[in-house]
């Protein structure tokens, strides 16, 4: 029987107090999901994302998503919990 089990995403937009979620049924979604987030953020609304501020749980720190923010000038900023 298929788990029941979810997980979300919580973006939250600071500067504009805005909020997304996305739900995911597993954490190795993340990195898709914020792809998604980033294109929907920057052609849509045309805004820049700077910063990303998450706790260091594994779906956050993978080599491909550390290359990903590099690459797109995005700052990593860790949250204490």
């Amino acid at each position: 029987m298929p788990s029941s089990k979810f997980h979300f995403m919580l973006i939250i937009d600071d500067f504009r107090k805005m909020k997304w979620v996305a739900f995911l049924r597993e954490k190795s979604w993340v990195f898709e999901n914020f792809k998604n987030f980033k294109a929907m953020d920057e052609n849509v609304i045309e805004n820049k994302i700077n910063y990303i501020r998450y706790n260091n749980g594994g779906e956050f720190t993978s080599k491909e998503f550390d290359d990903f923010l590099k690459e797109n000038g995005i700052k990593r900023q860790f949250t204490i919990t």
